[in-house]
């Protein structure tokens, strides 16, 4: 299941938080929330597990109280809206930062974080704890939205000049599009 669901993603990304933010997508001109769909959340977790975002013992200690989708939504869209709507920026870091006092984290000898409690409030600490680290790394600048009209995708942009969250899926379809367009055009 953890290989299908990675399929229906746009863009899995080495970060955790820019995986929360595209568990949105709209393949096909069908926009679809993954965090609505039932069951998801559990697979959501497995598949940061399996690519080594999450461990074993962050995953428990989530699973030990129930997740609020709906907090999450509201979350993910308030960061979503962070990275797309430059508007939004001047509150929003003071505001993240807060979201580790509901759940501190703990740390064990290889600078692992663990929040002191599950569920929502435990999720949102680790996604805050990773953003706050790619923030203080300089990352935000480089992280960008797929130029694909049909994709939500958020991805971090290394190398200045992509365009696309996946050359193999995006780049590929527009690249495809605008040949046939031209061609039909001649």
């Amino acid at each position: 299941m953890i290989n299908n669901l990675e399929t229906r993603y746009s863009y899995v990304s080495e970060y955790l938080f820019i995986n929360i933010l595209n568990t949105i997508n709209g393949r096909n001109s069908v926009f679809t929330d993954f965090l609505e769909e039932e069951g998801l959340m559990g697979a959501w977790l497995s598949l940061m597990k399996e690519k080594g975002l999450l461990n074993s013992k962050q995953v428990d200690k989530i699973n030990e109280s129930p997740i609020d989708i709906k907090k999450i939504q509201l979350f993910r869209e308030q960061c979503r809206s962070f990275f797309l709507e430059p508007e939004t920026q001047s509150k929003f870091l003071e505001n993240l930062a807060s979201n580790t006092e509901k759940a501190p984290l703990f740390f064990d000898k290889e600078f692992r974080p663990t929040p002191s409690t599950g569920g929502t409030e435990g999720l949102i600490s680790l996604i805050t704890y990773d953003m706050l680290t790619a923030h203080h790394n300089g990352l935000f600048p480089k992280i960008k939205k797929c130029k694909s009209n049909t994709c939500y995708a958020l991805f971090v942009d290394t190398s200045g000049r992509r365009k696309w969250c996946s050359m193999e899926v995006c780049g590929n379809r527009t690249k495809v599009r605008k040949y046939y367009a031209k061609k039909n055009s001649e």
